[in-house]
């Protein structure tokens, strides 16, 4: 009966310890609706869109993100990537730019990001949210297929 416990003992803690060591998901301080403040933002070569909502939701694989662009010449363009923060690469659907996404949180306000495509590193981004939790702000350096390179620094209002 000993051996019982004992195994029951490992069991659970081995199925939550991970979980733990993540951090709670209702913890993400990206959750919440963004609007793309584009007076505070830059782009580098390329056109700013015309707007950009970003939607975090979170849930219990992690967090998702649906981004809802409209692009400089008025179309429109929406992305979507679940962000775990665990360093794995997911798929992220809508980009031309990249197609998997790889996530690390390095604290509460703070994460960082590898884009992916075709299995090689093509980009990278810092987020940080404000401690206020009204202002996200996102560094983003894009390496494009012709062999330029895009950084970008994206500046977020919080709107719920």
């Amino acid at each position: 009966m000993k051996a019982f416990y004992s195994f029951a003992l490992a069991s659970l803690l081995a199925l939550t310890t991970p979980a733990l060591l993540a951090g709670a998901p209702t913890d993400d301080t990206s959750a919440g609706v963004w609007k793309l403040n584009l007076a505070k933002s830059t782009f580098g070569s390329r056109k700013p869109p015309q707007s950009e909502v970003r939607t975090y939701t979170v849930d219990a694989m992690g967090t998702r993100v649906v981004i809802s662009d409209v692009n400089a010449d008025g179309s429109r363009t929406e992305s979507r990537a679940l962000l775990t923060y665990d360093g794995r690469a997911h798929a992220f659907v809508g980009s031309d730019n990249y197609d998997a996404v790889s996530t690390k949180r390095l604290s509460k306000y703070e994460t960082t990001a590898d884009m992916w495509l075709k299995g090689k590193v093509v980009g990278s981004l810092r987020r940080l949210v404000s401690e206020d939790g009204k202002t996200m702000t996102m560094n983003m350096k894009l390496d494009k297929a012709d062999g330029t390179q895009e950084m970008t620094v994206s500046v977020f209002d919080k709107q719920e």
